[in-house]
């Protein structure tokens, strides 16, 4: 599939649709300041690696960027049915995973995401700090959230919550 084109305007109006910061979606993206200035301002090119962490840390916070057409230009709009995070993770725990809430169709429902599954999005071979658990979780959010919401339509959840495998995350297909 053929990468989107994406312009510096588009960059600069998702950043406002979140009311973030150059300086926040710097961290976000784990690039540098100088380096989102210099996107939005067209002195760096958009094909690089710096400006693919810019555009994926704008997508996993929910936003979707819309090609150009005949009739209308580029554009950028908020995705559509992704549940959103209400109580993020913060521990991975033995027995449940990453643990974390969303706020799906107005209710809270909690999500396990098994340390298999954050295991192998991260190549982790044995078990790690919980901050880079987390890592993992940021860097994978927007999908992962994608794929709790195709398992909450799916009717996978009980009463005690949502548990997601390495099977249910798309990221590892």
């Amino acid at each position: 599939m053929e990468k989107p084109i994406i312009v510096p305007a588009q960059i600069r109006a998702a950043r406002a649709m979140l009311e973030w910061s150059q300086e926040e979606l710097a961290e976000k993206s784990g690039v540098s300041l100088s380096t989102v200035r210099d996107v939005e301002s067209q002195r760096r090119p958009l094909d690089t690696s710096a400006a693919a962490e810019i555009h994926r840390a704008l997508e996993n916070a929910g936003l979707i960027f819309i090609p150009g057409a005949a009739n209308a230009g580029p554009g950028v709009r908020l995705v559509a049915g992704r549940p959103q995070v209400i109580r993020p993770p913060t521990v991975m725990t033995m027995w449940d995973g990453l643990p974390f809430t969303v706020e799906w169709q107005g209710k809270a429902v909690t999500v396990y995401l098994s340390q298999e599954a954050i295991d192998d999005l991260g190549r982790f071979r044995e078990k790690r700090p919980n901050a880079d658990y987390l890592k993992v979780f940021e860097k994978y959010r927007g999908g992962i959230l994608d794929d709790v919401a195709r398992a909450l339509a799916a009717g996978k959840a009980t009463d005690k919550g949502l548990r997601l495998t390495g099977g249910d995350i798309s990221a590892l297909e």
